[in-house]
C-alpha cells in the first residue's frame, strides 16, 4: 500500500533526528573502541553506514559531533532519573529518593567510560550536566517538606547538598577498583535519610 502524503511528510521531518541519533550512536561506538584522538569522521561515518559528507550535514566538526554526544548523555542521565521517580512503586518521597540515588548510580557506572572521555578527556564542563537532576530532586524534597516526610528548611541547600553528597560518594565508588559501589550507595542512603528525617516529636 503506498503511504499518504501525511506518512511520508512525518518520515521527511523524522529523518534528520534518526539519522543524528544513527551518527551520534556510531559516535560514541567508534570513540570507546579507539579513543578521542584516534577516531576521525571517517571512522564514525564507516561505523555508521553512510559518507562522511551526510556527518558533516549534522555536525560541521569533530567538536561539535562530541558536543552533541554530550548533549544526549546529558539528557539520558536526565530521563533516566525522571523515569525512576515517576514510575510505580515506592511512592514515599524517601522511598522515591532512595529510587533516585541507585538510579543515579547505575546509570553513572553503566556508562563510566563514556563519562570519562565526555568530561575528562575532551573537557568538557560538568557545570550544567545536573541542572535538570537538582530540579527533579528539589521538586521532589519541597514536596516531602511540605507532606510533612522531610524536615522543613531550605529545599535548594538542601538539594545542593545531598547533590553533592551523592556525586562525591559515586566519585569515590568509581574509582575503587573491583567495587560494585553498593557500600556507597548504602551509605548515601544512609546520610540522605538522617538529614531529611523530621524532628522526633514527644
Amino acid at each position: 500500500m503506498a503511504a499518504t502524503g501525511r506518512q511520508q511528510g512525518r518520515r521527511r521531518r523524522e529523518a534528520p533526528d534518526v539519522r543524528r541519533d544513527q551518527i551520534l550512536d556510531a559516535a560514541e561506538t567508534v570513540l570507546l573502541s579507539k579513543g578521542l584522538q584516534a577516531t576521525t569522521v571517517a571512522d564514525v561515518a564507516e561505523a555508521a553506514g553512510i559518507a562522511k559528507g551526510t556527518v558533516y550535514l549534522h555536525f560541521e566538526s569533530k567538536t561539535e559531533l562530541l558536543a552533541g554526544l554530550r548533549a544526549r548523555h546529558v539528557e539520558r542521565f536526565s530521563e533516566s532519573l525522571a523515569d525512576c521517580l515517576t514510575g510505580p512503586g515506592r511512592s514515599k518521597p524517601m522511598g522515591r529518593v532512595e529510587r533516585f540515588i541507585d538510579e543515579f548510580f547505575h546509570y553513572s557506572i553503566t556508562h563510566r567510560d563514556l563519562h570519562h572521555l565526555l568530561f575528562h578527556e575532551a573537557g568538557f564542563s560538568e557545570d550544567d550536566a545536573f541542572a535538570e537532576v537538582k530540579l527533579l530532586l528539589r521538586n521532589l524534597i519541597e514536596m516531602g517538606m511540605e507532606s510533612g516526610d522531610f524536615a522543613n528548611g531550605d529545599a535548594e541547600i538542601v538539594t545542593d547538598f545531598l547533590i553533592s553528597g551523592i556525586h562525591g560518594s559515586l566519585v569515590t565508588a568509581l574509582h575503587t577498583q573491583g567495587g560494585s559501589g553498593a557500600s556507597y550507595i548504602n551509605g548515601a542512603k544512609l546520610m540522605s535519610r538522617r538529614i531529611l528525617a523530621p524532628a522526633a516529636t514527644s
